[in-house]
């Protein structure tokens, strides 16, 4: 009997033990559900000739400052009822968030959930993010210099900064900003395009506008506001 119990043991165990994030072969990366969940120790970062696949229903655990930094062609293809879920393996740590920095390959994001992450971004690149959930980051998506930014049925909640815009654009179709700190930041030459009354409930501020606050102060405001919010995170 105790033998039949310690083999169950070890068998949930190995069940249900996470998979190492698999390294870059040939250009490729393809996560399945049946070896999922993952864990992701440190950064990866995928060249502008790899490329990244998940199957519906692969959950990836993050430890502490893991980073995914995207620079390939990257389709996450989860559903409604199997959901891809990038998370941190204590959600009392956060983890660096995920980064799409190709100006070359459009990636396409479908019902994914993010999170915990510190900061998730856009740079220079263009996508289409269907369906996707940033809970609970501190930055949930900063993009920059992006004209080519879909945002179509995602929602953004608990996040500190939920969506900050910077130069460049971002078209938004149903989605709800919702229960944040701070909603939408739209920096000096940052476009939203997208519905405001979605944008709601928010602690501190549903929309904000950097050239407002120029206006008003009359002074740009100093980057270093956000370094030092970096730094004290």
């Amino acid at each position: 009997m105790k033998k039949s119990l310690f083999f169950f043991s070890v068998l949930f165990s190995l069940t249900w033990a996470e998979v190492p994030f698999p390294v870059i072969e040939s250009g490729k990366v393809v996560l399945t559900e049946k070896n999922s969940p993952y864990l992701l120790e440190t950064s990866v970062v995928f060249s502008g000739t790899d490329t990244l696949i998940i199957e519906p229903g692969v959950q990836v655990f993050m430890m502490p400052y893991a980073k995914l930094l995207l620079r390939g062609s990257v389709q996450i293809l989860g559903t409604e009822k199997k959901p891809v879920v990038f998370k941190s393996l204590d959600t009392t740590e956060s983890w660096s968030g995920v980064h799409f920095v190709s100006n070359t390959a459009p990636f396409y994001v479908k019902n994914l959930v993010v999170e915990n992450a510190f900061r998730n971004s856009v740079t220079q690149s263009g996508g289409v993010f269907e369906s996707v959930q940033f809970i609970n980051n501190y930055y949930g998506l900063w993009v920059n210099s992006s004209n080519q930014v879909y945002l179509k049925k995602c929602s953004f909640s608990r996040n500190r900064f939920a969506l900050s815009v910077g130069a460049g654009s971002v078209n938004v179709d149903a989605t709800d900003i919702v229960g944040n700190v701070f909603g939408l930041y739209v920096e000096k030459g940052g476009k939203f395009l997208g519905n405001l009354q979605l944008i709601k409930e928010n602690l501190e501020a549903n929309v904000r506008k950097e050239s407002d606050e120029l206006a008003g102060k009359g002074k740009r405001v100093s980057t270093s506001v956000w370094h030092r919010i970096e730094s004290g995170f």
